[in-house]
């Protein structure tokens, strides 16, 4: 553990993060999510609720950061209730993905192409893995499982961004309808994967 001022400074770093994930993802999950309602479109729904999460997740490292500023005796505790919760919405989002997935690839419904779900996930891309990597390199120096689990959604919510531009790309120009939820199920058992391991690890931790 770092203490005093350079562990100070790095929760100054931790919470910038997190503010600054809590106003993209917020933005940007809550339009993903009301341009997958009109075009149909899984894919872009996980993009969009995995983003709602990630925010949603940086919300709780506000939280438990603020709360060790002002009582860093408190932080293994604190880190603890942030991890669990990461872990449950992470579980939870990934299970309905996929649930909606296999319908899908059941009933052969399939969305409908949107340039500005494209573009949506075309600037996600450019910009997520650089807030992952800040992410995983600040948790890494406070020894935050919780914050390592942020920042692997971020990463995460980029690789989403591209499997959702080009399951979109592919339906749209080569018709593959299948490329959407197939897609969609792949965010899924990312997310399930990630979380177990996550879960494992706040076990024996």
């Amino acid at each position: 553990m770092f203490v005093g001022s350079n562990r100070a400074a790095l929760l100054v770093s931790a919470l910038r993060l997190s503010y600054f994930t809590i106003a993209w993802n917020g933005v940007v999950g809550a339009a993903a999510l009301f341009v997958s309602v009109l075009d149909g479109s899984l894919a872009l729904a996980g993009f969009a609720l995995n983003a709602l999460l990630d925010s949603s997740a940086s919300g709780v490292l506000v939280w438990r950061f603020r709360r060790e500023q002002r009582d860093p005796a408190a932080a293994e505790r604190l880190e603890r209730k942030a991890q669990s919760w990461i872990v449950l919405a992470m579980l939870t989002v990934g299970l309905y993905i996929g649930v909606q997935a296999v319908r899908a690839l059941i009933n052969g419904s399939h969305p409908e192409g949107s340039a500005f779900g494209i573009g949506l996930a075309t600037i996600s891309l450019l910009l997520l893995p650089w807030l992952g990597a800040m992410k995983l390199r600040v948790a890494s120096r406070l020894a935050s499982h919780a914050l390592r689990g942020d920042g692997v959604l971020s990463l995460a919510a980029a690789v989403l961004a591209a499997v959702t531009l080009a399951s979109i790309l592919l339906n749209t120009t080569l018709g593959w309808w299948w490329a959407d939820p197939l897609a969609a199920l792949v965010i899924a058992l990312a997310l399930a994967t990630e979380a177990s391991r996550l879960a494992i690890r706040h076990r024996f931790d």
